[in-house]
């Protein structure tokens, strides 16, 4: 190694243990704040202090090791003589440890490029394809842990001379740290392995429709040849009908054998590629406690400047996220902490008055709900001002809410301050924009609740990584929109007679408060175009913190997991409701939605009180569908649907009852499990097919018996569509029916 490549080296590690150090020593000096006697903490702070002198000397940093050496002199003072800091070298020391940590800042940004792949970076929310890219805005860095916290290194303690890794009792060690730009290109190759997957995944679907069609070709041959007036005499052509029927079956064993091992595959390389993605992902995971690391200096500081006295309370250390979510989060923290302080925390005196304890609490915690971070920040302050915020709007020339919730959450939107003059902390009317717009980056919300005279309390949620999202895949004209699963509480169908009005706006019972309905369609604007549904009305019911909108979309697609990317503004379709694209197995793109900022829009839009008429419903009860399963319970779900969908539906228990129930009142279509005692639904095919009466009725077998070669059986005997129970979807099954009785979408 030539001195040149050992001088940066040993920058780099000197950028990494500055960090940890200056973060043991703010907590050091925290502590002896509020205990000025502590002597073992004011050792431990000199021995931080002595510890960086010695390695900015090593590095090569004059500068600092003079900047050391001044700090380590106040508090070797006051070793000596056992004596208590003073305040005003309390005050030096922790503005020295600003310096020093702004010039280990510069230090990281200046050699960021060279650092050696050992080297530890403080985590923040570094761009990547997977992100929105916003570069014009600076991110707070996220302290690590604090040293009162300890936590096991995330890779083993590299030897400053030699670089090999040790473990800490002196034996080998199995895991090595790697630069994070080799974490976040592992991440994106496993990102694009994913997409890949899903194509692949996607591919016995298309192979499924050619093996459905060979047989269904091979079942109408057979119908065909048995009309067919060809004599004995006729061997030439006979012959060519054998070598039909031969090419049939070929065809028709070949495909459902490729379906097969399509099927096997795609399985195969779905749990690889899933399992490579959960790897890589979990690279990037931190705990919470990193963002929380920094907020004892933090309230520390705001306190002091506001003359208040305040405690900090934390909670969900353990709690793991993407880094790159908790750099965003810890933005809107930091923002939401300063605001607690200075708006909601009253002074001491005023505290005392209202018959509380003069030190006021922020309490700073996260937890998980599915896969969603859940983080709130409160404090046992003053409540919202909502009178003064009233005032203030009024004074713009606003219209002001009756509602206090929707006055409250106009301070999100920015340029409303309850301050009467800004001062370095707030006042200016961006604190809580802020925090809306990280929430937005995160494809989060955040929201607010308080009780007058004894606290506030904001909640933020976001999901736990941002290149993955598991989402409902939704039609709305001929645009895909994937909506984030996180915020979905229901997927609904409803005949249109059971929507109502309540309090001016079309709403839907969703088993607890009624739950407006808006036209994702009317949100997203033009090009997209509102049309009115036909039949049946399907909605996503989402919430986001307290607030709830049934979103109306034309169809329930699936529920998927998707790669997402970021988008920029150059469609026409509003882009803040949109927080990235996906490229779907297909090969189609999904714009993904912001749920937070469509609910906002979805509040805000006049009150829609039109009445969405069945009347696709009342064309389509002219068609009798006569069900058949043993189970009642599918029975009646089966049933269900297309009576929703307005069809006139007969049921039957078995092949048996289903054929006297042909018998007796006939049927322009039936839908039949496979497995069911006394006659199957093969045999109740078959029956169908030899009867000269319903030959041609269409036959529809819905079986858990998914397998190519009960698929193949079920064509053999002449069904005409095959749908698994274990992937059943109501919109296939309803697709597959108009198709079959000849009808055009909701038209019968």
């Amino acid at each position: 190694m030539t001195a040149s490549d050992l001088a940066q080296r040993l920058r780099g590690l000197f950028a990494e243990e500055l960090d940890e150090q200056l973060r043991a020593g703010n907590q050091h000096l925290l502590a002896l704040e509020q205990r000025p006697t502590d002597s073992e903490e004011l050792r431990s702070l000199f021995r931080v202090m002595h510890t960086l002198k010695g390695a900015a000397r090593a590095a090569g940093f004059p500068e600092l090791e003079r900047e050391c050496h001044v700090l380590e002199a106040i508090l070797a003072a006051a070793r000596d003589r056992s004596r208590p800091l003073a305040q005003d070298e309390v005050e030096t020391l922790f503005a020295g440890l600003d310096r020093l940590t702004a010039a280990g800042a510069e230090l990281r940004g200046a050699s960021a490029s060279a650092r050696p792949a050992t080297a530890a970076e403080p985590l923040q929310a570094e761009p990547s394809e997977t992100e929105s890219t916003e570069s014009s805005e600076s991110v707070a860095p996220v302290v690590p842990a604090p040293a009162s916290s300890p936590t096991p290194l995330s890779g083993p303690v590299v030897h400053a001379a030699r670089g090999e890794p040790i473990a800490a009792d002196g034996g080998p060690e199995s895991s090595i740290r790697v630069a994070q730009d080799r974490v976040n290109e592992l991440f994106a190759i496993s990102n694009r392995l994913l997409v890949v997957s899903a194509t692949v995944e996607a591919q016995p679907d298309q192979i499924e429709q050619i093996a459905d069609d060979a047989a269904r070709a091979a079942t109408a041959w057979r119908r065909l040849r048995r009309a067919l007036p060809v004599s004995a005499s006729d061997t030439a052509i006979a012959r060519e009908i054998d070598a039909i029927d031969s090419l049939l079956d070929s065809l028709r064993k070949s495909s459902a054998n490729l379906l097969g091992g399509a099927m096997r595959t795609g399985r195969d390389l779905g749990r690889l590629s899933g399992e490579v993605s959960r790897a890589a992902r979990g690279l990037r995971m931190r705990p919470f406690t990193d963002v929380l690391a920094d907020l004892p200096r933090l309230v520390r500081d705001v306190a002091a400047a506001t003359g208040k006295e305040v405690a900090l309370e934390t909670s969900g250390e353990t709690v793991q996220a993407d880094r790159a979510v908790l750099a965003r989060l810890h933005e809107g923290i930091v923002h939401l902490v300063r605001n607690a302080i200075d708006h909601g925390i009253e002074s001491p005196a005023i505290r005392r008055a209202a018959g509380k304890p003069a030190q006021g609490v922020v309490r700073v915690g996260a937890s998980l709900i599915g896969d969603r971070i859940v983080v709130t920040v409160e404090d046992d302050g003053a409540g919202m001002d909502v009178a003064a915020m009233r005032r203030k709007l009024t004074e713009r020339g606003e219209t002001v809410a009756s509602d206090d919730r929707a006055v409250v959450r106009r301070l999100f939107l920015g340029g409303v301050s309850t301050r009467e003059a800004a001062t370095a902390i707030s006042g200016r009317g961006v604190g809580l924009d802020a925090v809306r717009a990280v929430a937005e980056r995160v494809r989060g919300g955040v929201d607010v609740t308080w009780t007058a005279g004894r606290g506030t309390v904001f909640t933020i949620e976001a999901p736990l990584t941002l290149a993955t999202v598991r989402a409902v895949l939704t039609r709305v004209g001929a645009t895909r929109i994937a909506v984030p699963a996180a915020f979905v509480e229901r997927m609904l169908r409803v005949k249109p007679e059971t929507l109502h009005i309540v309090e001016g706006r079309l709403s839907v019972e969703t088993g607890g408060a009624p739950a407006p309905v808006a036209s994702l369609a009317a949100i997203l604007g033009p090009p997209i175009v509102d049309r009115p549904p036909e039949g049946v009305v399907s909605l996503l019911l989402l919430r986001v913190g307290a607030r709830r909108v049934a979103l109306r979309v034309d169809e329930l697609i699936e529920e998927v997991e998707v790669v997402v990317r970021p988008i920029r503004a150059h469609g026409r379709v509003a882009v803040q409701h949109i927080s990235g694209a996906a490229m779907l197995a297909s090969g189609a793109v999904a714009l993904v939605l912001n749920p937070t900022a469509a609910i906002a829009t979805a509040l805000g839009l006049p009150p829609d009180v039109t009445p969405l008429a069945p009347r696709a419903a009342a064309r389509a009860s002219r068609k009798r569908v006569l069900v058949v399963d043993d189970s009642i319970t599918t029975r009646t779900l089966e049933a269900s649907v297309l009576e929703a969908a307005g069809y006139d539906v007969t049921t039957a228990v078995d092949g048996a009852d289903a054929w006297r129930v042909l018998q007796e009142r006939g049927a322009d279509l039936v839908v039949s499990d496979v497995e069911m005692p006394r006659m199957d639904g093969l045999g109740l095919t078959e029956t169908i097919r030899a009867s000269q009466r319903f030959r041609a009725l269409p036959v529809i077998l819905v079986t858990a018996l998914e397998t190519p070669e009960h698929r193949a059986r079920g064509m053999e005997v002449g069904a005409d569509a095959y749908l698994g129970k274990s992937s059943f979807e109501q919109d296939a099954l309803l697709t597959t029916v108009r198709d079959l009785l000849g009808q055009a979408r909701g038209v019968s």
